[in-house]
């Protein structure tokens, strides 16, 4: 695949841009600091530019076709609202339509999910009461994935974590409320997930949980 990911010097986007390059992938990195990529690859083309910038945007997907794009974009707080981020989203989803991109994967949080109270206090309680513009925000760019003209796919995951791969993880449309769950993803497990979906049909234009 000839891939384009935005976020790929956070943590879960440099997990995605590893494991596409070991999977054989074609991966252009669009990043504000080119310094912050680590890793050198024949299969890496790095791209700079300003994601609250739709030409900067524009102008890359428009230099080659893509198969599929992909949002890794986190915030950088859990407690104030982040609103570039929600401007980034507008620009991303701007271009992919305008570029006719073949589908946008999108990183979100399992809070946003309307039955996440099953899932515990935590998500009951705790996240509602005390991170209302983390949850804002990631309501905010899901509905502008939502209300796209792509072929997309919202990845609800819970929280991240540096653990080494496994593959063992669960995934479902709907959320069940299984206490037997860890309520916890490796993003080294969440950058695979990603990369099927990427090539699987099952989740278009849909919202998925993913968990261990």
């Amino acid at each position: 695949m000839n891939i384009i990911i935005f976020g790929a010097t956070g943590r879960t986007g440099n997990e995605l841009l590893l494991r596409a390059l070991e999977a054989g992938h074609t991966v252009t990195a669009f990043v504000r600091n080119p310094s912050k990529i680590s890793v050198s690859h024949r299969n890496l083309n790095v791209e700079k530019g300003e994601a609250t910038r739709y030409s900067d945007i524009n102008d890359v997907l428009s230099k080659e076709k893509y198969d599929a794009v992909f949002s890794a974009l986190g915030a950088k707080g859990m407690f104030k609202r982040d609103l570039p981020l929600i401007d980034a989203m507008k620009n991303i989803v701007r271009a992919a339509e305008n570029n006719e991109i073949g589908k946008l994967i999108h990183v979100s949080f399992i809070g946003v999910h309307p039955d996440a109270g099953k899932l515990g206090f935590l998500y009951k309680y705790i996240i509602p009461t005390f991170m209302t513009n983390l949850l804002r925000d990631h309501r905010e760019k899901d509905a502008i994935v939502n209300s796209s003209k792509l072929n997309w796919i919202l990845i609800q995951p819970p929280v991240l974590t540096s653990d080494a791969y496994n593959g063992k993880y669960i995934h479902e449309a709907e959320i069940h409320g299984d206490n037997s769950r860890k309520l916890k993803l490796s993003r080294s497990n969440l950058a695979e997930f990603m990369l099927k979906l990427a090539n699987d049909n099952t989740y278009d234009k849909t919202a998925v949980y993913v968990t261990e």
